[in-house]
């Protein structure tokens, strides 16, 4: 069994849209039994829906317009992530918020998702285990001063924040209860746009 700790980066709006954020980065720790690090996958992606880097997402991430415009578009990267992840598995993620955005972009890419249905939401856990009040959660950046580790490398990159929550991990695995997994509810007015994406265009008639 492995432990596949990650992270993602998104292309979040800042207005509404019918179109979900698009993941615009994924980082990874791939972790033994014995909790050693054995691989690590890390990625830019290419927007399919908006091609530009908000503002707001440049300032934060500080992932800059061409290490996108370089990339390989979603569908690549993710087939390339599932082929590295493996078929013995878990999925660790601080909070429930990778796994759904992770869940929209595959359903708009039309990517199969029966292999994000072992995702285990590590900041719900850990936030329970250090007596948070029910529905109050850890911001990363505090569970990791509460451990005692020091933040040396920026966060809201996808590889740091991996390597950062691999870290909680493996401070609370013998305290983790590895069977409770993540339910993702999509909402309908995704269920409509996918359905309207998925259609086949018509084809355009010939004329002479």
């Amino acid at each position: 069994m492995n432990y596949i700790v990650y992270d993602l980066e998104l292309n979040s709006k800042p207005f509404k849209s019918s179109i979900p954020n698009e993941i615009i980065e994924v980082g990874a720790i791939k972790l033994n039994d014995n909790l050693q690090e054995i691989g690590v996958f890390s990625s830019f992606i290419k927007p399919k829906y908006f091609k530009k880097l908000f503002p707001v997402v440049k300032q934060k991430t500080k992932i800059t317009q061409e290490d996108i415009n370089n990339a390989d578009n979603f569908r690549n990267i993710i087939k390339q992530f599932i082929g590295w992840i493996g078929d013995d598995y878990i999925l660790i993620s601080w909070g429930h918020d990778d796994v759904h955005n992770l869940m929209l972009n595959c359903k708009y890419n039309r990517i199969r998702t029966d292999w994000l249905k072992r995702n285990i939401d590590i900041q719900k856990q850990f936030s329970s285990i250090h007596e948070l009040p029910p529905g109050q959660r850890y911001s990363l950046e505090n569970a990791l001063t509460l451990i005692g580790v020091e933040i040396g490398e920026n966060l809201h990159r996808a590889l740091n924040d991996a390597e950062y929550t691999a870290k909680i991990f493996t401070s609370i695995f013998d305290r983790l209860d590895l069977e409770v997994f993540n339910t993702v509810h999509i909402k309908n007015k995704h269920k409509r746009n996918i359905k309207r994406l998925s259609k086949p265009k018509p084809k355009l008639s010939k004329t002479n």
